[in-house]
């Protein structure tokens, strides 16, 4: 156990939430994590719930091009946090409405992953296969660009490894095969 989960947002954490006073790393329970050095508390930051959305349409899928880092440029699904409070399934008609002013209905739940893929924080998502019910496509809140892809047409900028497997599978079944 060399490093302390693998969360940078530790990086910056020095004060207890608590009572103020210095937190220290500690092994806890098989972990390094951070621990008060007064009120003994225990500092655990779990991953950040975000959605991700295979949104189809005529046989294409919906892509986003990331305005901002990480990745800033590539394509993605659109995904993001899901805020305090919201269900998930909100969250994901939410940011594709944000993302790409398409408006979506939810056909189910595809797969859930956990990755530290993304370099602010360690993530769990619940990605939903999904059609357009409506609105307009364009870009908008943190996309620069969003369109629809067919199979045979997809960039090869795909911004996350757990984005370009959910994509393989949704077109090439969960063998790959094209």
């Amino acid at each position: 156990m060399d490093k302390i989960d693998t969360q940078r947002n530790y990086d910056a954490l020095r004060f207890c939430p608590r009572c103020g006073a210095e937190l220290g790393e500690e092994e806890v329970r098989g972990h390094r994590r951070l621990r008060c050095r007064s009120c003994r508390y225990v500092l655990y930051l779990s991953p950040a719930p975000v959605t991700c959305s295979l949104v189809e349409d005529d046989g294409r899928l919906l892509l986003v091009r990331r305005r901002y880092p990480p990745a800033e440029g590539m394509w993605c699904l659109p995904s993001g946090f899901i805020e305090s409070g919201e269900a998930p399934a909100e969250s994901a008609r939410r940011e594709v409405l944000e993302e790409t002013g398409i408006e979506i209905e939810i056909t189910g739940v595809l797969e859930t992953w956990a990755t530290t893929e993304d370099p602010r924080t360690p993530v769990v998502a619940v990605v939903f296969s999904a059609t357009k019910a409506g609105g307009e496509l364009r870009a908008g809140d943190d996309a620069s660009e969003a369109r629809f892809f067919a199979a045979d047409a997809l960039p090869d900028e795909i911004a996350f490894t757990t984005h370009r497997g959910a994509i393989d599978r949704h077109f090439l079944g969960p063998r790959g095969l094209w």
